[in-house]
């Protein structure tokens, strides 16, 4: 099954046309249920965290919000759970405090979410993820870099983008203005 099937609920509907002719409309519903929102803490990242927030609540889907880092820097996998958010230690630097209560401020109102640090190239990883997890939607953030500096230090949004099967939604670091929270 591709993307589009995996994504995509499609039924066809008869529909008759004012003309009293009989004609087909295919009418898509996609579904998302799992939204992956890769994070590294940064603004750009944290506008993605609120975009994904306010989606995931609108259409009633879980979050799983995911920090990577270089390898050799921590633990290879490190589910974060409500205690472990309560019981982290001021050394581990992994989940920053501001991070931690926005997300558990969110899970206090509803919103279905969990939290995954993992170590490795941050692509690879993002996309490995996504699909083993059964991600519907990407939404991250992109510094928007351009001309030099984005050919010295590329870009991870861009990969992302150009080798994701599952749709991506790219959240510029300008688009805090357009949050809007309930």
């Amino acid at each position: 099954m591709d993307s589009f099937e995996k994504n995509v609920n499609y039924k066809l509907v008869e529909k008759v046309c004012h003309s009293s002719h009989s004609c087909t409309q295919l009418i898509f519903m996609i579904h998302l249920a799992r939204i992956l929102c890769p994070t590294d803490y940064s603004a750009t990242s944290d506008n993605a965290v609120r975009y994904a927030v306010e989606f995931a609540r609108k259409v009633g889907a879980h979050v799983r919000f995911l920090h990577i880092l270089s390898p050799g820097t921590v633990p290879e996998k490190n589910e974060v759970t409500p205690e472990l958010l309560s019981a982290q230690s001021e050394e581990d630097d992994s989940l920053p405090e501001n991070f931690s209560r926005v997300l558990m401020d969110e899970k206090k109102k509803g919103l279905n979410a969990d939290f995954r640090v993992l170590k490795g190239e941050a692509p690879k990883v993002i996309a490995e993820q996504a699909n083993s997890w059964g991600a519907d939607l990407i939404i991250m953030g992109s510094h928007g870099r351009t001309g030099l500096h984005r050919l010295m230090m590329g870009s991870v949004a861009e990969e992302v983008f150009r080798s994701s099967d599952i749709p991506v939604l790219l959240v510029k670091e300008q688009a805090a203005a357009k949050i809007i929270t309930d």
